[in-house]
């Protein structure tokens, strides 16, 4: 299994969450979506759903041990719990011309000159 994984129960809920949600969306007549929109939204919802199944088997296979027989034996996938779940860590963006990345330089605002509307005040 590569990629993102589902860590704990709290993960399961909230991508629970997500999926009701963009089933919702998606079997919404009256929802305009473009079509790559629906494209990504649908891709999202199959990854999400497969994610949870594997968790959910490999929560399955950690309260029943012999589970992994017959899961090998089906060839379904589980997620393995008996090694400590890893974080997906992103990979760090590199700025590949040469030139740092930052806002772009504005130029300086001109120095105010009092009016001299405003000038008797100082009086």
């Amino acid at each position: 299994m590569s990629g993102r994984v589902i860590k704990n129960d709290e993960e399961y809920e909230r991508a629970r969450v997500a999926l009701l949600d963009m089933a919702a969306r998606l079997d919404d007549p009256l929802k305009d979506m473009d079509p790559e929109e629906r494209r990504k939204m649908h891709w999202k919802y199959d990854r999400t759903a497969e994610l949870m199944k594997l968790y959910s088997r490999g929560r399955d296979v950690e309260r029943d041990p012999s589970l992994k027989e017959q899961y090998d034996a089906a060839g379904w996938d589980y997620q393995d719990f008996s090694e400590p779940v890893k974080a997906v860590q992103p990979k760090p963006q590199t700025n590949t011309q040469g030139k740092p990345k930052h806002a772009p330089e504005r130029p300086p605002e001109p120095q105010k000159q009092q009016t001299k509307v405003s000038s008797w005040l100082d009086d």
